[in-house]
């Protein structure tokens, strides 16, 4: 798994995993507002986190103090935000319209703007209003896993590993492999993400099963997800198909 500070979770079902990282959030949330005023959330794309969002806004393992939530995104498409493949509308369906969230708490990336540069640009400094700099961004960030080993809207193709690793943008516009159904994305860089406190990567299905193991096996160290290292608690929390007992 690499450093002492990576944990691997496995669950029978998507369900479970969800239901399971939603009590692993409030339980940090409750515990982190002990000593600070407010915590901040960076929230994942794609189809995998919609379930733990819905509990969250269930708040089916706890009550949580939506007044002292602040709500990002990792990565968007660069389309409208009523748009299907829109990152913010899935989340806004599902968590945000059904908890008493401050609208000026939460931050999604401006896709409205006349060019994904200047969505970037206006995220960036979004993001610098409310961190200090790259070094300590989010309480957590949220993270997926693609099959091509991506995470947030940095793909294997999207530079190198090392221009990855030391970019010093905090968000930036990228241009997705044609694999992918939405070819222009924004997304945060590698630095933003590993200034987290903590990165909790959920993923489910027996289509990341490859990647998964390419990652937590240290099979290929370029992978853009392999390359998450938040400045405490790395987290997986994965299902059987994802991670089957037998690839162990």
């Amino acid at each position: 798994m690499g450093s002492s500070s990576s944990i691997l979770n496995r669950f029978p079902d998507l369900e479970a995993l969800s239901r399971a990282a939603a009590q692993d959030l409030t339980t940090d949330i409750h515990e982190a507002l002990r000593t600070q005023d407010r915590y901040t959330l960076a929230l994942a794309g794609g189809s995998t986190p919609r379930r733990l969002y819905e509990l969250l806004a269930a708040e089916a393992e706890g009550t949580l103090p939506w007044s002292r939530i602040h709500l990002f995104w990792d990565d968007e498409r660069f389309v409208p935000f009523d748009h299907p493949n829109s990152n913010a509308r899935m989340a806004t369906d599902a968590l945000v319209d059904a908890v008493p969230i401050p609208p000026d708490q939460v931050h999604p990336i401006p896709t409205h703007l006349a060019s994904p540069d200047a969505a970037a640009r206006a995220y960036a400094e979004t993001l610098q209003r409310y961190f200090p700099d790259r070094s300590a961004t989010f309480d957590t960030v949220l993270l997926g896993l693609g099959g091509d080993g991506h995470t947030a809207s940095l793909f294997p193709e999207t530079g190198t590993a090392e221009q990855r690793r030391t970019d010093e943008a905090w968000a930036r516009a990228v241009t997705a492999p044609p694999r992918h159904e939405v070819s222009t994305r924004l997304t945060c860089t590698l630095p933003v993400l590993n200034g987290a406190r903590r990165a909790l990567f959920l993923v489910a299905g027996e289509g990341k099963q490859d990647a998964l193991a390419r990652v937590l096996d240290q099979t290929d160290s370029s992978l853009p997800a392999a390359q998450v290292h938040p400045r405490g608690t790395l987290l997986w929390y994965v299902d059987a198909a994802a991670r089957p007992r037998s690839s162990e």
